[in-house]
């Protein structure tokens, strides 16, 4: 009774508090940007020189999304115990889906529903993995994804002149998720955390969820050790992040932006992509804003106004993917995130009743 009078008393705080502050974020940087820019400048600056390029651009986005898919859709087969290979039409939707609530909320909870979708899609089918295993494939795919981004931006390095902050965080981030990946990889079945953690109901509980995401990410590497299965993954997130830094570059072209080029294209790849890895606004806003003007200002003299313009747009190339296209998956699909909560927590439940009664019989009453 305690522990739900503590739940109850939490839940406004993190009903309303959160979303409150990243509001008071935003507005104190907006009105921060209003005082330093003058809007009549960044109003001149919205001039699309090519809309049949920009389209392109848009095109390119989703292609990335698209390849995204197949990468992950190869970590899912790679399942241990997997006997049929999932459909690439039972892919899309969830991915979609997620980036559209990626995009309109913060702390990343598209990733979590694009694992519960999955898992319902695959359910219609045959066995479906627990969402703690499908979650697990998520983060599997994103630390391949990284570590190719990483292989890319070192290639683009070596023909188009990178700051040395490009080079010291990419290779940085590149190498923990690699560390992450070899240990996921090579290590066996057992206990994954120290038995310290098991100390306490709070700590048991939270020792039992850590476990079962770590056995899920694990699970999700063990495929991968098949060369094959491999080279599908990482080439189809090769294919995703060219696309990117296409849309990045055809994004430049239409704003009249060619003496960038695919140099900072390659730049504006990397400083995106780095602050998109730790979101903390909805949507990554302003974040995104700053990641994109930094370096256009700094490294190839754009002008502030114009350079905060294109970040908009930029942004808005990106965010139409995910957020028309996911919004009419959403609707195709006809479940609410409220709901697939729910499912993941009944789950969940379930999941723990039944540890319990198999480290202990008298548990199961």
């Amino acid at each position: 009774m305690t522990t739900r009078a503590g739940a109850a008393r939490r839940s406004p705080l993190r009903r309303w508090g959160l979303p409150a502050l990243r509001v008071a974020v935003i507005v104190a940087v907006g009105a921060l940007a209003v005082w330093k820019l003058d809007l009549g400048e960044v109003h001149d600056a919205f001039k699309i020189t090519s809309w049949a390029l920009l389209a392109v651009a848009v095109a390119a986005n989703f292609a990335s999304v698209a390849f995204k898919g197949l990468a992950w859709k190869g970590v899912v087969d790679a399942l241990p115990g997997r006997r049929q290979r999932t459909r690439y039409v039972d892919v899309i939707p969830p991915l979609f889906i997620g980036f559209l609530f990626n995009t309109v909320l913060a702390a990343r909870v598209g990733e979590l529903v694009k694992a519960m979708l999955l898992r319902r899609r695959m359910a219609r089918r045959g066995p479906r993995p627990p969402t703690t295993t499908l979650l697990g494939t998520v983060v599997a795919e994103n630390l391949v994804s990284t570590i190719t981004w990483v292989g890319l931006v070192v290639g683009i390095g070596l023909f188009m002149p990178l700051p040395s902050y490009a080079w010291f965080a990419s290779v940085g981030l590149g190498a923990a998720c690699l560390a992450i990946v070899l240990v996921a990889t090579l290590s066996g079945p057992g206990r994954q955390l120290p038995p310290w953690l098991d100390t306490g109901p709070l700590w048991a509980r939270a020792r039992r969820a850590m476990e079962r995401f770590w056995v899920g990410v694990r699970e999700s590497h063990l495929g991968l050790r098949e060369p094959r299965q491999l080279a599908t993954v990482v080439g189809a997130s090769l294919l995703s992040w060219l696309a990117q830094w296409a849309g990045i570059y055809f994004t430049l072209m239409a704003f009249g932006l060619d003496e960038v080029g695919w140099g900072g294209a390659g730049l504006l790849l990397v400083t995106i992509t780095l602050a998109q890895a730790f979101p903390v606004l909805p949507g990554n806003l302003l974040v995104f804003q700053a990641a994109a003007v930094v370096p256009l200002t700094a490294s190839y003299g754009v002008h502030a106004a114009e350079a905060l313009a294109f970040s908009v747009v930029l942004q808005a190339t990106e965010a139409v993917v995910g957020v028309a296209v996911g919004f009419l998956f959403l609707v195709a699909e006809g479940v609410g995130f409220g709901q697939l909560r729910r499912e993941a927590e009944a789950e969940d439940r379930r999941e723990q009743r039944a540890e319990a009664a198999r480290a202990d019989p008298l548990a199961r009453s």
